[in-house]
């Protein structure tokens, strides 16, 4: 009985300490907890002061009155100025080219020789027979003055020295249209036979491209034609030269709609001295529609969409 006393008294005793020890425990983490919320508070209670203070970034801009270019922009393809195939109105062989591929040539400069003895042999007939013809004239014409011969001699013989007058000159046409000559000024592009081969006629021989000039052709739609006119300047930029920019005029607006499209042709002229711009090159042309000398302009970053349809600047 004294051992089991004994006994007891150590387990109570122990579970007492137990208890203080959880109890100790148990108010040290209410107290860590409330601190860490305390803690937050005040926290989010700086942050809160912080952002009222710093406030929202915003950009402002001060809109003044101004010069703007209202400006319509299409694309167009550059073409030759002048480009001519040349064909040969009598057919022959050809006997000689006298220009090259790629060399200049002047309006009216023979390129090519067709073979011409038979056509140069009956235009000097021709021209002998004519010459014998208005020998003949003006031997008997004295003597029709002296009334030694009727007028119906002398008729005759003013009609045959007309007659081979018009003779000699159809031979000379001939003949001449043996020599190829260039119609205009430029570049000798091509060359489609080769000397000594034949060359029939209305047949093409070569082509001559004059680039110092060029044709930019382009389509505007039916709903600004109203807005584009013969004389208007244009600015362009090709693909090829992108950080150049040339000026043309619009020399020639169509006067009817494309019922594919609903576009109209329009053709702008431009001066191509250095001939760098080449035939079939793809632009931008702008060309100016309008200028409002005090118009109210914003920059599109502050212009925000707010519907499908709505945009709203927000003004200080």
């Amino acid at each position: 009985m004294f051992w089991n006393q004994i006994i007891k008294r150590l387990n109570d005793r122990r579970d007492r300490n137990m208890n203080k020890k959880f109890l100790v425990t148990f108010i040290s983490c209410i107290i860590t907890i409330a601190i860490i919320i305390s803690s937050c508070s005040k926290s989010a209670d700086n942050a809160e002061t912080t952002s009222e203070k710093r406030g929202i970034p915003v950009k402002v801009i001060k809109v003044q009155p101004q010069s703007f270019v209202e400006q319509i922009q299409i694309v167009g393809t550059a073409k030759a100025f002048e480009d001519v195939k040349i064909s040969a109105e009598e057919g022959g062989v050809i006997k000689q080219w006298l220009k090259s591929k790629g060399s200049y040539v002047q309006k009216g400069e023979i390129i090519a020789l067709l073979k011409d003895e038979v056509i140069l042999g009956s235009y000097e007939a021709a021209k002998a027979q004519y010459e014998i013809a208005e020998l003949n004239l003006q031997k008997q014409q004295k003597v029709y003055e002296q009334q030694g011969i009727s007028e119906l001699q002398y008729k005759t013989l003013l009609y045959n020295r007309d007659a081979a007058k018009a003779n000699l000159e159809i031979m000379k046409a001939r003949w001449e249209r043996t020599q190829i000559k260039s119609p205009v000024n430029g570049i000798l592009e091509n060359r489609f036979f080769e000397e000594g081969e034949y060359a029939p006629p209305a047949t093409p021989l070569a082509r001559v491209v004059n680039t110092s000039l060029i044709k930019i052709f382009a389509e505007i739609p039916e709903l600004i034609s109203h807005d584009v006119r013969v004389g208007m300047q244009a600015r362009i930029v090709f693909d090829a030269f992108p950080a150049d920019t040339f000026s043309g005029t619009v020399t020639f607006v169509g006067s009817t709609v494309s019922p594919a499209n609903r576009s109209m042709p329009i053709e702008i002229i431009l001066a191509n001295p250095k001939r760098t711009i080449k035939p079939e090159m793809i632009s931008k042309i702008l060309l100016q529609k309008r200028i409002k000398k005090q118009a109210i302009l914003v920059n599109e970053d502050y212009i925000q969409l707010v519907d499908r349809q709505r945009q709203i600047v927000y003004v200080v």
